[in-house]
């Protein structure tokens, strides 16, 4: 195995350092949630939830500034990461009542499954160059799942923030927009997303029926390009 250079050692760190906050927070609230009931949820993991919301777009942008992806390329992970930021921090934090609904539960649930994996798989992957078969399915695979839910689970976020929005504030044109634009934005997305599990299953057959010795190796930059 050869040595990683310090850009590679810094995109590993940080998906070693992601995935365990993420862990960190699903395990918490797995705690929490049977303890304090989901009324009082809020008030011992709301904090370390959106801090780990971040991760996504910090990660986005690292991958940019050390030069593995270009701007045009990231489109789609910053503006997903920016979506996250917004729902935590412009949606949820401004009215903190809608986080004990059961449906701050869910998003918690299908954001903490889907962004744990994420980032364990590219540790692997990054570090190894390989990564085990079932994690591996399941990066490519937990969106059937994930995907609904989170969907689901924000735009009735935004739904319920709306009853402590002033009326006819600029801030309930903007909620009220958002909350249509999922529709559209979540059918291009599960059309992405589908798109990219058959893209894997692809390459990984065709590499299943190659002789080990005409396949190239794998660079870490392409793995961290996949993100």
């Amino acid at each position: 195995m050869q040595p990683l250079t310090f850009d590679k050692k810094l995109t590993y760190f940080f998906n070693v350092v992601s995935a365990t906050l993420w862990f960190c927070c699903f395990a918490r609230f797995l705690i929490l949630l049977p303890l304090v009931g989901r009324r009082f949820l809020p008030g011992g993991i709301a904090d370390f939830f959106h801090v780990c919301s971040l991760f996504p777009l910090i990660g986005a942008v690292l991958l940019i500034v050390l030069g593995h992806k270009s701007v045009s390329s990231s489109i789609w992970s910053i503006t997903g990461g920016l979506k996250m930021a917004w729902i935590c921090y412009g949606v949820i934090f401004p009215h903190p009542k809608i986080a004990k609904h059961t449906t701050y539960s869910i998003l918690i649930t299908a954001w903490c499954t889907q962004y744990l994996t994420h980032f364990t798989y590219y540790a692997f992957r990054v570090r190894m160059r390989y990564s085990p078969a079932l994690l591996r399915w399941f990066e490519f695979n937990n969106f059937y799942l994930t995907f609904p839910l989170q969907t689901a689970a924000e735009m009735l976020m935004l739904f319920l923030s709306l009853a402590f929005v002033e009326e006819g504030s600029y801030y309930e044109g903007v909620l009220k927009a958002a909350f249509i634009s999922y529709i559209p934005v979540a059918y291009f997305t599960w059309g992405h997303l589908k798109r990219r599990r058959i893209t894997h299953t692809t390459v990984r057959a065709t590499s299943t029926q190659s002789d080990d010795l005409s396949i190239p190796p794998v660079t870490s930059e392409q793995l961290v390009n996949q993100q």
